[in-house]
């Protein structure tokens, strides 16, 4: 825990930088005038210095020039505190010994973030450190509370509000003109643009137009920082595209919940167009699903009404060779119609919260041959082997029936895509002590990379799903029922000849009195 002596003449700031500096660990010597503060810092030799500029009886300079020359305090930091923001000011507090400096009111994160340059927080300094020898902010990026672009002609009136607003934790951009601005803008994206009005060549309203005229660009709020507050100014600030103004010379608290605001509120904006355009989206592939569904419904169900037709008219009788060929695809048929109208069910189901998981003890090993005991004719009719290689004691806690169906649906999927002579395998395995990993291997083409992370979205379809008459609602069944069991579904190999699908379920064990296994 590190010694830091805080000088500041105003009882309000004294006490929060108090605060500040306590909740990081260390502990808070004050004083309240330099004279107080010189003396003091004499007896106690602190490890740091936190020093306001303006302070009764001996100001900061001539304090921060008195600590300097003590031996003991060649080295440690001394960080100047003020109102006062111009470089001319801060090149002043550096000749005199300051090693930092910390604009006034304090912004909580800058002090922090001003503190760990020195040392970490609750140890002690780090001595002989610089400003320069580390980033403008202690603030790691995964704490950004966004991107601001701050375009200003004035260099000082940028610096101000740059070294504030990334004392709060925002990260911040900079452009000096309207052109520059309008570039960054389109390269950087930023979530705000705190943009002054008064600039050469474009002035801030036509910079605003042109921004608010380009789609890449047109969302991204425009907030004016100017001195400009006339009702004519501000009109045409609003007409120009700008969502609200900040008078100069700027109060930080204003700025920092203007700036909050503008950025919930693009947040919330975003939010609201990505999720019209997924319901876009999803609406066409409804349309799209309902068009399919109809289609692949009247086909499988013309070659079923054709084969009945054939046999009542004595065309087609059992002791023709074709016979049992054309009945197994025709129960193969009218199967895969109640697998699409179920699944077009349960998905909704599921989605409205209104399908629960029955689970009990079950072993793997029969959930496994009913899947298969409703897919022979499929595979008969392609000369396709299905293979179960799953131990006969591994036992599952699952909705049987669920599972059935999930496996229907993988291994029907995995038949589709696999080329007459193939093989379909289900093998299963621990995945952990309370889990079972299921695994559905086909020697089929694959699933392509670019689809394996969406092959179980609702509706979704890859190209050869389309042109096989996959509805795209098989695999998004089979998704929400394994996370109604807790569990996970993904390929494992996308890109690869011969997907692999694999998915857990709960193990019995995981049950704390697990239920008579049937025989």
């Amino acid at each position: 825990m590190a010694r830091i002596l805080i000088i500041e003449d105003e009882a309000n700031n004294l006490d929060v930088a108090r605060r500040i500096v306590r909740g990081a660990g260390h502990e808070a010597l004050t004083a309240t005038d330099g004279l107080a503060g010189l003396d003091l810092a004499r007896r106690e030799r602190p490890d740091a210095v936190l020093v306001d500029l303006l302070l009764p009886k001996l100001d900061g300079w001539a304090v921060t020039r008195a600590i300097r020359e003590e031996p003991w305090a060649k080295q440690i930091p001394i960080v100047a505190v003020s109102a006062l923001a111009m470089e001319a000011d801060r090149a002043r507090a550096r000749d005199a010994g300051c090693d930092d400096f910390v604009t006034k009111p304090y912004a909580p994160a800058e002090l922090r973030a001003v503190l760990s340059r020195h040392f970490a927080e609750g140890a002690v300094p780090k001595i002989g450190t610089k400003a320069a020898d580390v980033p403008a902010t202690g603030i790691e990026p995964s704490e950004r509370l966004g991107r601001v672009l701050v375009v200003d002609d004035e260099d000082a009136n940028v610096e101000l509000i740059v070294r504030r607003l990334g004392g709060n934790g925002y990260e911040t951009l900079t452009a000096s003109n309207g052109h520059d601005a309008i570039a960054v803008a389109m390269k950087e994206q930023p979530d705000l643009i705190l943009m002054d009005i008064m600039m050469p060549g474009l002035d801030g309203w036509q910079t605003t137009r042109l921004l608010k005229g380009d789609p890449k660009t047109a969302n991204i709020p425009v907030v004016f920082v100017t001195a400009r507050d006339r009702p004519e100014d501000v009109a045409a600030g609003f007409e120009a595209g700008g969502m609200m103004y900040v008078n100069k010379p700027v109060e930080p608290v204003e700025l920092f919940a203007r700036v909050r605001n503008a950025i919930f509120m693009k947040r919330l904006q975003d939010d609201l167009r990505k999720k019209n355009e997924d319901l876009k989206r999803l609406e066409g592939s409804r349309q799209e699903l309902i068009g399919m569904l109809g289609h692949d419904i009247r086909n499988l169900a013309n070659s079923v009404v054709a084969f009945l037709q054939l046999a009542r008219m004595g065309e087609l009788t059992p002791d023709r060779p074709e016979f049992s060929q054309l009945l197994g695809l025709s129960e193969a048929n009218i199967a895969e119609v109640l697998r699409m109208v179920n699944a077009l069910l349960d998905v909704y189901k599921m989605e409205e919260g209104r399908l629960e998981a029955v689970a009990g003890v079950n072993k793997l090993a029969d959930i496994v041959k009913r899947s298969f005991a409703q897919l022979i004719p499929e595979a008969l009719a392609k000369g396709i082997t299905l293979v179960e290689r799953v131990p006969a004691e591994t036992t599952v806690f699952v909705d049987a029936g669920l599972i059935v169906r999930v496996l229907t649906n993988l291994i029907s999927n995995a038949i589709k895509h696999t080329p007459g002579g193939g093989t379909v395998t289900i093998e299963a395995g621990s995945s952990s002590a309370d889990s079972i990993v299921v695994r559905v291997m086909d020697t089929g083409p694959g699933i392509p990379e670019a689809d394996a992370a969406h092959v179980f979205d609702r509706f979704y379809q890859t190209d050869s799903g389309r042109s096989r008459g996959g509805t795209g609602l098989g695999l998004a069944f089979c998704k929400l029922a394994v996370e109604l069991h807790g569990g996970k579904i993904g390929v494992a190999n996308g890109g690869e000849p011969g997907a692999i699908v694999e998915f857990t379920i709960p193990a019995a064990s995981r049950v704390a009195a697990p239920e008579a296994v049937p025989a």
